[in-house]
């Protein structure tokens, strides 16, 4: 049997109808992807019980579940559905604001090896978190983290009557030339930005039952948004936000071509601590401003994402 190679792999998904069921026919979408680390974590106890010559009685297998990270490029289009299991809702007039819906998927790799290809399937996956990086000069990163219900028998076939549509051509965004708008206010003057470091999380948590080998479900738990921006010092605008606890507004625009386009827009959020440092010879001062937005009654959410801008 031939080794499997990374570059020949493929990872696909598909929505499901009922949370954790795999469509019978399944339309998979092709996903492009930097690497990921999706797997059948198993839960094991090592038995507490005495024996006499000291030794390990048995390590039992009490439980599995699905989780892990997909790396990826922001390219526009290419993870709108990610979007929405994220959000937890669903796009309208194309825009995306946080809500309560639950939205699953069926996840595939495919390992090309051959005559016999391998099969590993995953069931009942939510997008629970997104770490997105902006960072100057760079491209655009993006952070998936996946946690599912279980995960079937591995085989060398694919579904019967499964079809993969192939991955989008949308090109890569990077935060040089495709970032076209950031934007402060409740601060005096926006401050220029070395870099912004965005996390989404969805606290997703299992319900475990006795007599369930897997999660019997998953719950939504808080939707959270924070992160940290690295600001050059130029005045004292932003450390006086800071200062003063002020509720300040973050909208970012990212893209390549006009309709194709993101507008990521935290209404309100606290500038939780930064101050001006002083790191040495032969750079410039930088502030590091950790932040964390809350709801915003005007908009009604906590983060908009909005597509298709101009």
């Amino acid at each position: 049997m031939a080794i499997a190679e990374a570059s020949q792999s493929r990872l696909a998904y598909v929505a499901e109808v009922t949370p954790g069921t795999i469509p019978a026919t399944p339309s998979f979408k092709t996903l492009r992807l930097v690497n990921e680390n999706i797997r059948l974590t198993k839960q094991t106890v090592v038995s507490d019980e005495l024996r006499g010559d000291g030794n390990v009685t048995d390590v039992i297998d009490v439980g599995r579940a699905v989780e892990g990270p997909i790396a990826g490029e922001l390219s526009y289009g290419t993870f709108d559905d990610f979007f929405e299991a994220l959000f937890r809702s669903t796009w309208t007039t194309n825009v995306l604001k946080n809500g309560i819906a639950h939205k699953t998927f069926a996840i595939e790799k495919t390992f090309e090896q051959g005559a016999t290809d391998s099969f590993i399937r995953y069931r009942g996956c939510r997008v629970n978190t997104l770490d997105l990086t902006l960072e100057a000069r760079q491209i655009a990163r993006v952070s998936w983290g996946i946690v599912g219900i279980g995960s079937p028998t591995p085989t060398n076939a694919i579904i019967t009557g499964a079809t993969y549509a192939a991955p989008s051509t949308a090109p890569v965004l990077n935060a040089a030339t495709n970032v076209g708008a950031l934007t402060m206010t409740g601060v005096t003057a926006t401050p220029k930005i070395r870099s912004l470091n965005l996390s989404i999380r969805s606290n997703i948590y299992q319900n475990d039952v006795v007599g369930a080998y897997e999660p019997d479900s998953h719950g939504l738990g808080r939707f959270e948004v924070s992160g940290t921006m690295q600001a050059y010092f130029e005045n004292l605008d932003l450390y006086n936000a800071i200062v003063a606890h002020s509720d300040v507004a973050l909208s970012t625009t990212i893209g390549a071509a006009s309709g194709s386009k993101y507008t990521l827009s935290l209404p309100k959020l606290k500038l939780m601590e930064g101050s001006p440092v002083i790191g040495g010879n032969s750079q410039a001062v930088i502030m590091e401003v950790p932040f964390q937005a809350v709801y915003d009654a005007t908009s009604a959410a906590t983060a908009t994402l909005t597509r298709a801008v101009a």
